[in-house]
C-alpha cells in the first residue's frame, strides 16, 4: 500500500471518530454528565439596575434578620419586670404583689414613772471652803406623758461631800439628804431629733426642799458681831432646815425607758450662817 494512501485514511478514520463522539454526548440520557471544577458566584440579593433578571434555573435565597431589644425604664418605687411573649400556644403569667406590712405604731411613755440616778454633788455658799465634791445618790418617782408640758416628780437625795485638807480636823464624814417635792415642766422643742423611735426633751424642774445634814463643816456668821470669817465643825446629831431647790436637764425616751441627765441646785438656810448650798450632777434612768 502506498504510504500517502494510509495518511488519507487515518485522518479520515479520526474525524470520524471525533464526531461519533460528539453525536454520543449529545443524545447521552444517563445525566453521567461531565462536571466542571471551576466556582460559580451565586449573589443572595435581587437584581438592582441594570442587571438582568435570574435565568432559568437561578435561585434566590432570602435571609431574615431577628433582633431583640430590651427597654428598661428606670422609676422610682419596687422594680417591676414584665414579660412580653408572642401569641402562639397559651401562657399563664402569675403576678405576685406583696402589700407591705402597716407601721408599728410607737408606744410613748406617760403616767407613774420610777428611777434612778447617781452622780457627783459639789458645795457651794456657807458649806464651800470646808468641803469638797463628793458622791451623791438619787431615786424618784414622778407623774408625767411623754406630750404633757406640766408633770410632778419627788426624789430623795444622799451626798457625802469630800473633805477639804485645811479642815479634814474638824469632824468626821458628812451625810446630808435633801427631800425635793417639784414641778417639772417639759419644753416641747427638738423631740425628734434623734429619729421617730426616740423622743428628746429638755426640761425645767424645781420645787420645795427638806434638807437634813449631819458632821458638816461650814463657815458661820460672826457671834461677835465682826466681819470675820469662822468655821465651826459639823455636830454628830441630824440637824434640818428647809429650803428650795431649782435647775434642768435633757431627757431620751423609747418604749418604756427614759434616760435623763441633770443638774440642780439645793439650798437651805442655817440660822447662824449664810445660805448652804449643794449642786448634784446627775445621770439616771426612768421606767414607765
Amino acid at each position: 500500500m502506498n504510504l500517502r494512501y494510509t495518511s488519507k485514511y487515518l485522518l479520515g478514520a479520526s474525524a470520524m471518530l471525533a464526531l461519533g463522539a460528539a453525536v454520543a454526548f449529545g443524545q447521552d440520557t444517563t445525566g453521567a454528565r461531565p462536571t466542571s471544577t471551576r466556582r460559580i458566584p451565586i449573589s443572595k440579593e435581587g437584581p438592582g439596575p441594570g442587571r438582568a433578571a435570574p435565568g432559568r434555573g437561578a435561585r434566590v435565597d432570602t435571609v431574615t434578620l431577628f433582633k431583640t431589644d430590651t427597654l428598661r425604664i428606670n422609676t422610682p418605687g419596687p422594680t417591676v419586670h414584665d414579660t412580653v411573649r408572642v401569641p402562639g400556644p397559651s401562657v399563664t403569667v402569675h403576678d405576685t404583689v406583696q402589700v407591705a406590712a402597716p407601721p408599728v405604731p410607737i408606744r410613748l411613755p406617760g403616767g407613774l414613772y420610777f428611777g434612778l440616778a447617781a452622780g457627783v454633788s459639789a458645795p457651794n455658799g456657807a458649806i464651800f471652803t470646808p468641803n469638797s465634791a463628793g458622791p451623791a445618790f438619787q431615786g424618784q418617782i414622778g407623774w408625767q406623758g411623754a406630750k404633757q408640758m406640766l408633770g410632778v416628780r419627788g426624789d430623795v437625795n444622799w451626798a457625802r461631800l469630800g473633805e477639804d485638807s485645811r479642815f479634814s480636823q474638824l469632824g468626821a464624814d458628812s451625810d446630808i439628804l435633801n427631800f425635793s417635792a417639784d414641778a417639772k415642766l417639759q419644753l416641747p422643742f427638738l423631740t425628734h431629733m434623734f429619729g421617730a423611735t426616740h423622743r428628746f426633751g429638755l426640761y425645767g424642774i424645781g420645787g420645795y426642799t427638806y434638807t437634813r445634814y449631819r458632821n458638816l463643816p461650814m463657815r458661820i456668821d460672826d457671834p461677835n458681831g465682826g466681819n470675820g470669817v469662822v468655821f465651826i465643825a459639823g455636830t454628830p446629831e441630824w440637824q434640818s432646815q428647809g429650803g428650795w431647790n431649782a435647775g434642768g436637764g435633757a431627757s431620751l425616751s423609747w418604749g418604756r425607758t427614759e434616760i435623763f441627765i441633770e443638774t440642780r441646785v439645793l439650798s437651805f438656810d442655817p440660822s447662824n450662817a449664810p445660805q448652804s448650798r449643794q449642786m448634784p450632777f446627775m445621770f439616771g434612768l426612768n421606767w414607765f
